[in-house]
């Protein structure tokens, strides 16, 4: 035992390393598609970097699924709701001289109307036990793709309407990227996302192994180590995003990710073996799912606010974000 869990910390170690420097590559990648294309940044965080970073979440939710752990399935879902909020009000504390957030194009509000919709839909899902199920899926799974394809077309529509051509002021390293051709950017960043869900998939293995030998709650392994495993690029992906000025592609890759995070666990539902998966989970994770809603909210908030009175007003909202993540952190650990 003692030898198994060496080896998944170094496992775990390498994978996590190699994850973190292929996100850097495909977050460049991204950056040049979005802005020598007709795609946006908006989008390009939206849909083509946020799905890409969250293949190690689809990897173990629905490896979960599979094998029956709904608290793991479930858990790393929404914790990976949370760890994406909090690292992108962490990095905006970070960069908080620049104020990046105030030049937020408002068209997120669309992305994070849907988040706030699936994360009220999950809320539902872990609290009202509903048998009813078609094709094994649950009615709350279900109403989950409904509202994703749905808002996904929407916010896709509401993109190409509100399409404004990139300036070079906008990105300080526009004239090395042009090197870069499109048609080399897309191949990189097919490349890449191959690289980031193996290892992607290897990291999150290796994870469930080190929380296995610690005895912690299977609640816990999912919203804490899981998310934290499955995060790591996300949590690049969008500190590369904000290092290149590119402050719309992070918020749309936090939102996206969010989003598709909670299409997974309806995924995760389709596959999961002893029912639905919604009725098998612990009431901790409802108060995940809970936390999950305010933080959504918060980041709408910042998307709105166009100006502030001075650096604490500025952030005050990261602050208060960054308090409740280790708040519920704390009470996972303490539970």
């Amino acid at each position: 035992m003692e030898n198994a869990g060496s080896i998944s910390i170094i496992v775990f170690i390498i994978s996590a390393v190699v994850s973190a420097l292929s996100v850097i590559r495909l977050s460049k990648y991204a950056d040049i598609i979005s802005k020598e294309t007709k795609m946006g940044g908006l989008l390009a965080g939206t849909i083509l970097l946020a799905t890409a970073t969250s293949l190690p979440e689809l990897t173990i939710t629905v490896s979960a699924g599979l094998i029956g752990n709904a608290d793991i399935a479930v858990g790393n879902g929404l914790g990976s709701i949370l760890f994406n909020i909090f690292i992108l009000f962490v990095l905006d504390i970070y960069f908080r001289s620049q104020r990046l957030f105030l030049r937020v194009k408002h068209d997120h509000i669309y992305t994070g109307m849907i988040a706030l919709i699936l994360c009220i839909l999950t809320v539902i899902g872990l609290s009202v036990h509903v048998s009813v199920s078609l094709f094994t899926m649950s009615l709350t799974s279900i109403a989950i793709v409904v509202t994703y394809i749905a808002g996904m077309r929407f916010v896709s529509k509401k993109q190409q309407e509100n399409i404004e051509p990139s300036s070079d002021s906008e990105n300080p390293t526009k004239q090395s990227e042009k090197k870069i051709s499109v048609q080399r950017a897309v191949i990189g960043f097919f490349l890449f996302s191959i690289l980031i869900f193996f290892f992607g998939s290897v990291l999150s293995i290796s994870g469930d192994v080190m929380a296995d030998t610690t005895g912690i709650s299977a609640t816990t392994v999912g919203s804490i180590f899981a998310s934290l495993a499955t995060s790591i690029p996300d949590a690049m992906s969008v500190f590369m995003s904000l290092k290149l000025a590119n402050v719309n592609m992070a918020i749309g890759t936090i939102l996206g990710s969010n989003v598709f995070n909670l299409l997974v666990i309806a995924i995760a539902d389709l596959v999961y073996v002893n029912g639905s998966i919604w009725l098998d989970t612990s009431d901790e994770l409802m108060y995940v799912s809970l936390v999950g809603i305010i933080l959504t909210i918060m980041v709408m908030v910042i998307i709105k606010r166009d100006h502030t009175r001075n650096r604490f007003t500025y952030l005050f909202p990261s602050i208060i974000a960054v308090t409740s993540y280790v708040a519920v952190v704390s009470f996972l650990f303490l539970g």
